[in-house]
């Protein structure tokens, strides 16, 4: 099916099965594509220069460009959620920090990081202030 939009891809989305040769197959779009840096996406998504690009749901301009996350009935996309890595003699120095970052396992939903992530890129919050609002607002600490 072609419909005449313009993507703006990076180079490996554009070229993985879970990427765009993946929405071809699974969704049968055409989509005029034109592959570039990561970091000018947004930049022409702004212009008007492409209608869609390729991005991680929680990055702040999504709230910044009031970009919408467009869902996968089919399920091309496999989940991508982050987890703490940390190393085993730290975790051996300090075994509270397992059980103070499990607590938030299932916590964070991805509009409310990609808020934080806008607070701290474009309102100039520190990442600490947000971090401490937000486990405030969760009931996971006190002031």
């Amino acid at each position: 099916m072609e419909n005449g939009a313009r993507a703006g891809f990076t180079l490996e989305f554009n070229d993985r099965e879970d990427g765009y040769k993946g929405i071809k197959k699974r969704y049968g779009l055409d989509l005029d594509v034109k592959t570039m840096e990561p970091g000018i996406r947004q930049k022409a998504l702004s212009k008007g220069d492409v209608d869609i690009i390729d991005a991680y749901a929680t990055d702040s301009y999504m709230v910044k460009l009031h970009l919408t996350t467009l869902k996968d009935p089919k399920h091309l996309f496999p989940p991508y959620q982050g987890a703490p890595l940390l190393r085993e003699d730290t975790l051996k120095k300090y075994p509270k920090i397992q059980t103070a970052l499990n607590k938030l396992g299932g916590k964070i939903s991805d509009e409310e990081m990609q808020q934080m992530n806008y607070e701290v890129d474009y309102e100039d919050k520190s990442a600490e202030t947000v971090a401490r609002n937000f486990l405030i607002n969760k009931g996971l600490i006190k002031k």
